[in-house]
């Protein structure tokens, strides 16, 4: 992510608004190529601070 989707991200209040978000990142970063590594990433961080999120999990949020 870049620093203004992580500043957007981090505005963002509701979980629903959230998931919606890093479906976006994802499907941007799977369109630019050269970034499958960043969803295995983002899961890890997101195992470490306890946080499921749909999209990671193969749903969608929106």
């Amino acid at each position: 992510m870049t620093k203004a989707q992580k500043s957007t991200f981090k505005a963002l209040k509701k979980d629903k608004h959230r998931e919606a978000f890093v479906e976006l990142v994802v499907a941007q970063q799977a369109a630019m190529g050269r970034y499958k590594h960043w969803e295995q990433a983002y899961q890890k961080r997101c195992r470490k601070k306890k946080v499921t999120l749909t999209v990671l999990d193969g749903g969608k949020a929106a």
